[in-house]
């Protein structure tokens, strides 16, 4: 019933005569105030000054003053009046309030139980044109802080321990003993049924929890982590849920924008009340927006607003200069960083001219050049034209699956220098075609021979190609290009360190985004039994269940496979995969039992559904 109620709603949003005009920017600010801002000297007057400077739409407020006439909201809608600016509060008069340009058609607070800790979730629902918004603000139980232990501080009390605590286990065994998860869960479960009725939903605030994608192996030796890579419980379960961390989306990479919240490096408030644990490096990002995605809402903005410091080892350090902050034009309020999000909700005019099914996506898949230092069956020329065919269709980029070169097999090695040369040859050819490629590594490009130092045979691949297994993203699918041929006890095998690293980057992928994986060795293949009516188990992934256990509960959504020089599709759990032929067919002699030389196409259209077809690129032998 959920899926039905949902489809009817969008089609009376898009059926909507002239909706949004030009399309409408969905501005929000969260931001948590430090006790009503009673820490710091001017801070009420310089934060009614914030909301004239970024202009937002929404306001998510949090640490107010509970039970207090007038309340805090009250306040700053006559002082915001006062400078032009029209609002509407939620007048729950609670420790969270909402401010809204959009006047309600509901508020509500929902409690978190908890003996004396009692929370509450200020929830405010509001129409813009025909588009139902739910927007939440939150401020999740501040006890028990797991991410203390590493610091070397009591998650209980922020006492001084002897050692750091670095146990995953043991950093969430104690981060669990507050009420955060609790407090989610309520909202979450509010949420659905907005979200089933095809409303809007997004909600933000002091979470009082480091996100997982900041805690994982590239932070690991940063900010006093000391190598712990913890799944904190908050993003953990609004990641399952569907929802997306917005800053995060737009800024994917926690080294180089860590997008630091607290505490804030702010010269308008004394220091020792900014520090708290003093000998120890606390930075977190603990506030945030989430909204679940909806399909004519687009995430097209999202900034750290605040002083561009934090403070480390009681001190205020500066952060990093690649981040672009918003700083305030007059005093800050805070002891913490606020978030400046913006939604563009589209109109039914683009609706129309940008249906839903049409082209968002398309790309090449090439696999089984076969390249060789002898250029045997002008393999080079077979290879520029398969390029100079891509070239004419939409593709944006080409993925190639493997067996680029000659580099071994057949019972030879190619010595080094040659195996260079091999593959120089390939790039310059492939580059110069002017198409973005993305390869991966098959049996024919690595090296069998340990006694000559390829331990594990990538290596002249990855001097090459940095990588022999990676991801990337466009378009908001998310592509996995992997390693299938390391030694097996029977076969090929996707390595133990691989799967590890895939589960890890998986962490960070939403579990509604659509996932692309190239592999040269299949998945799944019926090559043997069809051809040479038999079966043979060493020309799949020999540990392919422990590779598609990696992708559960995810959206793979295809798998590009190459090896076997056959085209064919096979369609098992949702998950398609398709066995892309090759570029040189019979290895350059002409037809591969049926199967000419080709590639592949393929398009996404804007519901994320894919469909391909087999290129005959017109080459002949």
């Amino acid at each position: 019933m959920k899926k039905i109620i949902l489809v009817l709603s969008i089609i009376a949003l898009f059926a909507a005569p002239g909706l949004y005009g030009k399309g409408v920017d969905l501005k929000v600010l969260q931001l948590n105030i430090w006790v009503e801002g009673r820490n710091v000297p001017g801070a009420k007057e310089s934060l009614v000054k914030l909301i004239v400077q970024t202009d937002p739409d929404v306001v998510l407020l949090c640490e107010l003053a509970a039970d207090v006439t007038p309340s805090f909201t009250d306040w700053l809608v006559d002082e915001l009046k006062q400078r032009g600016k029209t609002y509407y509060n939620d007048n729950q008069h609670a420790g969270v309030g909402i401010l809204s340009k959009y006047k309600p058609e509901n508020t509500q607070l929902l409690i978190v139980p908890g003996g004396e800790r009692v929370h509450a979730i200020a929830k405010y629902v509001f129409r813009i044109k025909d588009l139902t918004v739910a927007a939440y603000s939150t401020h999740l139980d501040y006890l028990n802080y797991g991410a203390y232990l590493s610091r070397g501080y009591s998650a209980a009390n922020s006492s001084k321990m002897q050692a750091p605590v670095t146990d995953p286990d043991s950093i969430i065994a104690a981060n669990r003993k507050s009420l955060r998860d609790e407090g989610i869960r309520k909202l979450i479960n509010d949420a659905e049924a907005e979200i089933a009725q095809g409303h809007f939903v997004f909600l933000g605030g002091d979470l009082n929890e480091p996100s997982h994608l900041d805690w994982q192996a590239d932070t690991k030796d940063l900010r006093d982590h000391r190598g712990a890579v913890v799944n904190w419980d908050v993003s953990m379960l609004l990641h399952e849920a569907g929802y997306r961390d917005s800053y995060r989306e737009l800024n994917p990479d926690p080294v180089s924008h860590p997008g630091l919240t607290w505490p804030a490096g702010n010269t308008d408030a004394k220091l020792e009340r900014l520090y708290g644990v003093k000998d120890a490096d606390r930075r977190d990002r603990i506030d945030f927006v989430y909204y679940y995605p909806h399909p004519v809402v687009k995430l097209t903005g999202a900034r750290i607003v605040g002083p561009a410091a934090s403070v480390s080892h009681g001190q205020i350090v500066q952060d990093d200069p690649r981040e672009n902050f918003l700083t305030p034009k007059s005093v800050w309020p805070s002891d913490h960083k606020g978030n400046l999000v913006t939604f563009r909700l589209s109109n039914s005019a683009v609706a129309k001219e940008e249906p839903k099914t049409s082209k968002k996506l398309s790309f090449a898949f090439l696999t089984d050049v076969h390249l060789n230092r002898a250029n045997g069956a002008n393999r080079l020329n077979g290879l520029k034209k398969a390029l100079e065919y891509v070239k004419k269709t939409d593709a944006s980029f080409i993925l190639f699956g493997g067996d680029l070169v000659d580099n071994s097999g057949m019972g030879y090695n190619s010595s080094r220098a040659q195996s260079d040369s091999m593959f120089t040859v390939f790039k310059q050819t492939v580059e110069a075609s002017g198409t973005e490629y993305f390869p991966a590594i098959g049996n024919h490009d690595r090296f069998f021979d340990k006694e000559s130092g390829c331990v594990t045979g990538d290596e002249v691949f990855k001097s090459h190609f940095k990588n022999s297994y990676y991801t990337f993203e466009r378009q908001g699918i998310h592509f996995f290009v992997l390693n299938s041929v390391m030694d097996g006890e029977h076969g090929f095998v996707v390595g133990k360190e691989e799967i590890q690293w895939l589960k890890q980057a998986l962490i960070r992928v939403p579990l509604s985004a659509p996932i692309v994986v190239v592999t040269h060795v299949p998945v799944y293949s019926i090559y043997y039994p069809v051809v040479e009516g038999k079966h043979v188990f060493v020309d799949m992934i020999m540990n392919y269940k422990e590779l598609l256990s990696a992708f559960k509960d995810h959206n793979l959504k295809l798998v590009l496979q190459g090896h076997q020089h056959l085209y064919e599709e096979i369609f098992s759990q949702k998950v398609q995969y398709i066995t892309g032929g090759a570029v040189c067919a019979n290895w350059w002699s002409g037809a591969f039992h049926g199967t000419e030389e080709g590639f592949l196409l393929i398009d996404v259209d804007k519901n994320n559904n894919f469909k391909w077809k087999y290129i005959d690129f017109q080459w002949y032998p």
